[in-house]
């Protein structure tokens, strides 16, 4: 990872080719492919038969691709998305260290099976409940495929509670407490520093540009994003 650009992770559902058609040509560093996140539960499958195409089309117009995936649907995902063409994953909902070497270990399957290098899969972890923050520093350390780390912001308030309007709740402390993890861990903290009422990924461009700015200065390297026009703010910032 350290060899490429990294500034802005484009999200793109794959049950929405329309929205990946759009991301390949957004200008985004990596395109993330979406199995779990923006897919409804009955649209998975097909999601999975389309996604070695859609990587295929998507590396072609020039970004990085990944695909997102959890601990409990990776051994399908994966199975559907490791080909050459893949970059990495995020892997959503990380909580144990356990969880990451299980991982590791079907990606080593899979990348011998399929002609690819071994360890040419990176992994992000996107830390997403009370358990995978508490844990950070092992479940990023279990593999040296961990490039990058990064928050799941409307899970984690989910799991944790609703986050109020005001200043006082929990986000700046797990961000802040993030980049020292990951400095510590020698990965890359991904993130931006929202501010309410916004919600980060539905943010306009200039609310992007302001949460990336604050996001620099406290020490995250690129962010994740679910807009086409967030693309631009973010590559400008993280440069």
């Amino acid at each position: 990872m350290n060899n490429h650009l990294s500034r802005s992770w484009l999200l793109a559902a794959m049950s929405k080719p329309e929205a990946v058609a759009t991301a390949a040509q957004s200008g985004a560093d990596v395109v993330v492919l979406d199995l779990i996140e923006f897919v409804a539960e009955t649209d998975q499958p097909a999601a999975r038969q389309n996604v070695r195409a859609a990587i295929a089309t998507v590396q072609a117009d020039g970004p990085r691709v990944f695909v997102q995936t959890t601990p409990t649907t990776c051994d399908a995902d994966l199975r559907a998305a490791v080909w050459p063409g893949l970059s990495g994953i995020v892997l959503s909902r990380a909580e144990t260290a356990q969880q990451m070497q299980s991982v590791c270990n079907l990606l080593f399957l899979l990348e011998k099976e399929r002609g690819l290098g071994e360890g040419a899969i990176d992994i992000v972890a996107a830390l997403e409940t009370a358990r995978g923050n508490q844990d950070a520093y092992d479940v990023i350390t279990a593999s040296k495929r961990v490039c990058a780390v990064t928050l799941g912001r409307a899970d984690l308030v989910m799991d944790l509670r609703p986050e109020p309007s005001g200043d006082l709740h929990l986000m700046p402390y797990l961000m802040e407490r993030l980049i020292i993890v990951a400095r510590a861990a020698g990965v890359t903290p991904l993130g931006a520093w929202w501010r309410a009422p916004d919600r980060g990924l539905l943010s306009t461009p200039e609310n992007t540009l302001q949460a990336a700015k604050r996001g620099r200065a406290a020490g995250f390297k690129g962010a994740l994003c679910l807009r086409a026009n967030q693309v631009a703010p973010l590559n400008s910032i993280y440069a």
